[in-house]
């Protein structure tokens, strides 16, 4: 495993650029969700919710992102692959609390910015694969990149 991650925070700047472009992907693809932004303590930043979007859904677009910093940058797609296997793993880790409860699933993306955790975008109302196709998108638009 690699050492500890030097510590950075995404600015509100860039946040709502991820934001913007997330929701701009949603639209292009005829669909619509939530997305969230949060820092590298997992803090949220900014996240919108698009016209007709089940309420709920900021809550787990926040616990997305929250699981993907909280693990130091893992996708919500890898975390999910990983919890596949054990069951009882996946239901215990999506009962802690950070701030708000982790959802270790697809439709979460880490945003590195010369290869440093800066937050982590987190989508949720659409398709995985769409939630997922979102938040890179995000992350391209400020000129970040998902692993290190």
């Amino acid at each position: 495993m690699p050492g500890p991650l030097p510590a950075a925070n995404i600015s509100l700047e860039q946040a709502e650029r991820v934001v913007a472009a997330t929701i701009d992907y949603a639209r292009q693809n005829k669909t619509a969700l939530t997305v969230v932004v949060v820092d590298a303590a997992g803090h949220v930043v900014t996240g919108a919710r698009m016209n007709g979007v089940p309420f709920g859904t900021f809550d787990v677009a926040r616990g997305k992102a929250i699981a993907s910093v909280a693990t130091g940058g893992v996708s919500g797609r890898a975390l999910m692959e990983r919890y596949k296997a054990n069951p009882i793993v996946f239901g215990q880790i999506s009962s802690l609390s950070y701030g708000g409860p982790m959802f270790p699933s697809q439709g979460s993306l880490p945003i590195f910015h010369n290869g440093v955790l800066i937050g982590a975008v987190g989508a949720s109302g659409a398709s995985s694969q769409l939630d997922e196709d979102a938040g890179r998108a995000g992350i391209a638009a400020i000129g970040a990149k998902e692993s290190r």
